[in-house]
């Protein structure tokens, strides 16, 4: 397992790579590897190739051996790849424009990559309003008029979300695309089915009499209908659906012909064949719509014991990140048994603190990485701190005490946006319930206060283990928590009265 979390060996640096993701990956690298400063420009320097690596070998080696080195060997490679910021932002914006869908792209795929780009975009500040962003989907979507116009009805509102997660649900076959038979948004279950044709029973000779009278075969049994079933239902023929034999004495049991369904009388039509459409080619996980819903949003998982997720959703998630906002990623090895629903156990190897913006409030979000493709769970513990009051009626939360939208996964789970897409309101990490050692006392007993209050006044011992949990352990805080209970004055006026004793000394008497 040691081995595995090492991350000795850096990100490589071929070809057909964009020079900016790589310096990106060895961001990520450097925050990761147990690598000591000094060896880690000379490592990156043993893995590159071709111009890259002639580039960097011109670099003194005593240069490259110190704490800055990797700082010299980027700057030198700058020089020779970096491109301009406005090139960077048009080659961006040029690649998103011209995006769209393949004939032998799934919906899935396409969806997750129209998302890559426009993250791309949003890096260099070109943000499109929701509406422009769900419509320019749609349009790349590679969708006839009709399959179009089926997709806004199916859409509930203007919103690149909705629009997302309407093209999964209905173009979520192997090619992602819709049969041309489907001509309405019925949903067509997966189950056998048969041709059939329509039969002009006017035809029938008047002595067989309606309805007609089908040879019960061998059996010999007398007429009548089938017996009920446990339900109270009459039992039917498995293959005509017929109510006055079986399956094993129907008479269209081997006719090679289609077989035929009791319609009743019609007019004098010629025969014709009634197709049923059956979609039977194979189509994406539910897990892998959950995921391509999920990237940069967070689902409020209350049954989750500890906030988790998975190394695909935070590679996606950090890609979104400007290079202000990486700065403030922090990482560390970490194992931490984790046990979903398929029961198996699975341990993470590495603890991120992610900065996020919930709502208007920015905060930061302490996460353990499973390598398992899952979104951000959300623990019922990460609720709390952020004082968390769900509106189920109107699919609204509360939290930091600021109205915050909840959307919706297709599997029926709440999620939340954590990308910074709105303005920020910038509030000290103390406002986030965060009480570490380095605050001064005055700004420790803030916190604690906003803790007491927020979780209706809760006692000492049970802020205790709440703190405990969260990681911290310093005995002053704990101190000072158990003054700020005793000194409150909601507490002292709502304080339970001591027990008083049932009776009490007798009286002094004169003797």
């Amino acid at each position: 397992m040691a081995e595995r979390n090492s991350y000795k060996i850096p990100p490589a640096m071929g070809p057909n790579t964009v020079y900016e993701t790589w310096k990106n990956e060895i961001a990520v690298w450097r925050l990761v590897t147990d690598l000591e400063k000094k060896r880690q420009a000379l490592a990156v320097t043993l893995s590159l190739t071709g111009q890259a690596r002639a580039k960097a070998l011109e670099i003194d080696v005593a240069e490259l051996n110190k704490d800055t080195g990797m700082d010299t060997l980027i700057h030198a490679l700058d020089s020779l790849f970096k491109k301009e910021t406005v090139d960077l932002a048009y080659e961006a914006y040029s690649k998103f424009d011209s995006f769209r869908k393949s004939d032998t792209m799934t919906m899935t795929d396409f969806i997750i990559e129209y998302e890559h780009r426009s993250n791309q975009c949003q890096r260099y500040e070109m943000v499109l309003p929701d509406a422009i962003l769900s419509f320019k989907l749609l349009d790349s979507s590679n969708l006839s008029q009709k399959e179009r116009q089926l997709a806004l009805t199916a859409a509930t509102d203007l919103k690149f979300d909705a629009m997302k997660s309407a093209l999964k649900r209905i173009f979520n076959d192997g090619q992602g695309k819709m049969d041309e038979g489907a001509t309405s948004g019925i949903t067509v279950k997966q189950e056998s089915a048969y041709m059939t044709r329509k039969v002009d029973y006017n035809k029938q000779k008047p002595s067989q009499g309606w309805p007609p009278k089908f040879n019960r075969g061998t059996a010999g049994s007398s007429r009548g209908t089938n017996p009920i079933d446990k339900f109270g239902r009459r039992t039917k023929c498995a293959i005509c659906q017929s109510i006055f034999h079986w399956a094993k004495d129907c008479p269209h049991r081997s006719d090679p012909a289609p077989v035929k369904l009791t319609e009743g009388p019609c007019d004098n039509t010629p025969e014709e064949n009634c197709n049923l459409t059956l979609f039977t080619k194979e189509h994406k996980t539910d897990n892998e719509i959950f995921m391509t819903e999920s990237f940069g949003c967070a689902v409020l998982d209350t049954a989750c014991t500890r906030t988790v997720c998975g190394k695909k959703w935070l590679d996606n998630y950090i890609d979104t990140l400007n290079n202000k906002e990486k700065a403030l990623l922090v990482t560390a090895p970490s194992e931490k048994g984790f046990k979903f629903g398929d029961g198996m156990q699975v341990h993470s190897f590495q603890n991120s603190i992610i900065p996020a913006q919930i709502g208007t409030t920015t905060c930061k979000i302490d996460t353990e990485v499973v390598d398992v493709d899952i979104p951000l769970l959300l623990s019922k513990i990460s609720l709390k701190r952020a004082g968390t009051v769900l509106d189920l009626n109107n699919d609204k939360a509360v939290m930091f005490n600021k109205p915050v939208q909840l959307d919706f996964t297709s599997s029926g789970h709440y999620c939340l946006n954590i990308r910074r897409t709105t303005p920020v309101e910038h509030v000290p990490e103390s406002e986030v319930l965060l009480v570490n050692e380095n605050m001064n006392e005055a700004d420790q007993k803030k916190v604690l206060v906003k803790l007491h209050r927020q979780f209706g006044h809760a006692s000492a011992e049970r802020l205790k283990r709440l703190l405990e949990s969260a990681g911290t352990h310093n005995q002053e805080i704990f101190k000072t928590l158990v003054g700020v209970v005793e000194s409150c004055e909601t507490c002292l006026k709502y304080k339970k009265q001591s027990p008083r004793p049932v009776v009490g000394f007798p009286l002094a008497t004169v003797g």
